[in-house]
């Protein structure tokens, strides 16, 4: 348990308000048994909190700050959220914390608090989602962060997250994003909707399946060259492989050649060994020339014709990551 969090207990239960009998100002005094429930639970979430079981301690603070709200709880509260690695949860309970303790703080605990959210600040991220739909929900890791358009960015934990953007009668969207800390982020998500309609109402052009194989056929590399081209590839790899390995099994038998007294065993499976290798070198050889060959005549063979730029449509779903002064931007439609 930090050392910070300690003093803060020792605080809240020998204080006059006996941890949380004190409410807001604004706010009513809570009963006598709301007050030992209150107190039962902030210190059973201590108990957790010194156990490591985080998630627990958590639930106990929110609960006794719910009955009996004191502004010295939303420290443990941010506590517990720096433990639980929930950066932005931290930063927003030690902001109330400095508000709402306000002249009650001294100096050195607020500045001790105002330091660890700078630290903090370093571990989170501003995130700019757009959709080109208006009203549709945004959720990060399965949580609701509001409808989109939002009024700005977003904080959002460095890491690994997933965003989504859903609205019905559209197709939802999710894509997950690694985001370094202090690092603003715009992501651009495209939603289509369920009837195949664009979202500006137009409806999606749709090609015939045959003109579109006739399309993929008529340009580009076809796919038994790329199927040859890999195998060749393989099959060139194999071949060096196994020829290194002929190269060693080769000087093991000379060794033995030279080993006296002879062991007779020995160097007849050492030269065993080198005709195998060898053999097997022979036939990757032998297969990556036929590869390359095959390779070849079909990239003669599906050059003939030259490839029609795709329509615009068909760019639409291309995920493109440029850059906007320090901001990365992410669009794209997944």
């Amino acid at each position: 348990m930090s050392i910070r969090f300690g003093l803060l207990v020792l605080l809240a239960i020998t204080s006059s308000s006996a941890a949380v009998a004190a409410a807001e100002p604004s706010a009513p005094a809570p009963s006598a048994s709301s007050t030992n429930e209150a107190r039962e639970r902030f210190q059973r979430g201590v108990a957790l909190y010194r156990e490591g079981s985080f998630d627990a301690a958590l639930a106990e603070f929110r609960r006794a700050y719910e009955i009996a709200p004191n502004y010295r709880i939303l420290y443990n509260l941010a506590q517990v959220q720096v433990e639980r690695h929930d950066s932005v949860a931290a930063l927003t309970l030690f902001g109330q914390y400095l508000q709402q303790g306000g002249n009650e703080l001294d100096a050195e605990r607020r500045a001790q608090v105002e330091r660890d959210m700078q630290s903090l600040r370093g571990r989170v991220a501003d995130l700019t989602v757009e959709c080109n739909v208006v009203g549709a929900q945004l959720s990060i890791d399965g949580v609701e962060a509001g409808t989109l358009p939002l009024a700005g960015p977003i904080q959002v934990n460095s890491g690994v997250r997933q965003i989504a953007v859903a609205k019905p009668g559209y197709q939802s969207v999710s894509r997950s994003l690694t985001i370094a800390g202090a690092q603003p982020l715009r992501l651009a998500l495209t939603l289509q909707p369920l009837d195949g309609r664009t979202a500006t109402g137009v409806p999606a052009a749709t090609t015939p399946a045959s003109q579109t194989n006739a399309q993929h056929s008529q340009g580009g590399l076809s796919a038994p060259f790329w199927v040859s081209a890999v195998a060749t590839g393989v099959f060139a790899g194999a071949a060096v492989t196994f020829g290194v390995v002929t190269a060693n099994k080769n000087q093991q038998l000379d060794d033995e050649l030279n080993r006296f007294p002879m062991d007779p065993q020995a160097v007849e499976n050492a030269r065993q060994a080198v005709k195998t290798n060898a053999l097997l070198t022979d036939v990757f050889t032998g297969a990556s020339i036929v590869g390359a060959v095959a390779t070849v005549y079909f990239g003669l063979t599906s050059s003939g014709s030259k490839e029609s730029p795709p329509p615009k449509a068909a760019r639409a779903d291309r995920l493109q990551l440029g850059t906007s002064g320090s901001t990365l931007v992410l669009s794209g439609r997944f």
